[in-house]
């Protein structure tokens, strides 16, 4: 059994990872406030009592929030009694990289990345739907290209809800059609059909650049709502743990 960490802007999910294809989640939200790593190993003993695992063999973290990774690090330790391997570029990913600044690349994009080009064939392009939206590019021989980055959807609401005198901050659920009836909707539709809209575009734009079609792997907290306005070959929310774990087999053997 391995724990899986993905210390997100958003969310820290804790993934267990047993003998089967499924994953036992924990979701803790990153902004309820400031916690020591005794408040974290509180969540996750809570977790384990719930999930009753097999004894972990060993536990894989990619961070996107460097003052977090210590605490969560620290947990992981005193937990389980394991040194979790801490994903960034330097660790074995079956990836080569080319871009530049290769250590400013984010450790969710990496974990993406690594998964997408051990499940799925040819040239891809990864489409994380999170607090900010990625898009990575992969060829079939695992060269990480490069790709964009544009705000997510929760993002577009709260600008819009804190620049504006009158228009609310919405529950982002699917709109009721294409043509609001109300304020809530209308800001649903926009942000929501904006947003897959520009992913599109974006999907389009590399496929010219690169002169081929590439399959798209569509992932991230926001995926369950983009993706009946999406084009995507594979929708795989789990695509961050799938590539703890890839990370995890290749730098724990021999």
């Amino acid at each position: 059994m391995i724990v899986l960490i993905d210390i997100g802007n958003t969310n820290i999910t804790v993934g267990i990872k047993g003998s089967g294809a499924s994953y036992e989640i924990l979701r803790v939200r990153t902004d309820e406030g400031p916690r020591d790593a005794e408040e974290y190993i509180n969540r996750i003993n809570g977790f384990v009592q719930r999930c009753k695992p097999a004894e972990p063999e060993g536990a894989c973290i990619c961070s996107v929030i460097p003052d977090l990774t210590l605490k969560i690090k620290e947990a992981v330790s005193r937990v389980f009694n394991i040194e979790p391997v801490v994903v960034d570029h330097t660790l074995k990913t079956g990836l080569t990289f080319s871009v530049d600044n290769v250590s400013s690349l984010g450790a969710d994009r990496i974990a993406n990345v690594a998964a997408a080009h051990r499940l799925y064939r040819g040239d891809l392009i990864v489409v994380d739907a999170g607090t900010a939206t990625t898009f990575c590019v992969v060829t079939a021989v695992g060269d990480f290209r490069g790709g964009a980055i544009m705000p997510g959807l929760g993002l577009s609401v709260d600008a819009l809800c804190r620049n504006t005198a009158q228009l609310p901050n919405v529950e982002l659920t699917l709109p009721q059609g294409v043509i609001g009836r109300n304020t809530e909707n209308s800001i649903r539709t926009g942000v929501i059909l904006g947003h897959a809209g520009a992913i599109e575009r974006i999907i389009k734009e590399i496929c010219h650049e690169l002169t081929h079609n590439c399959t798209v792997v569509l992932t991230g907290g926001y995926s369950g709502l983009l993706k009946q306005y999406v084009t995507a070959d594979y929708l795989n929310p789990n695509l961050t743990l799938d590539g703890l774990n890839i990370i995890y087999e290749l730098n724990s053997s021999p």
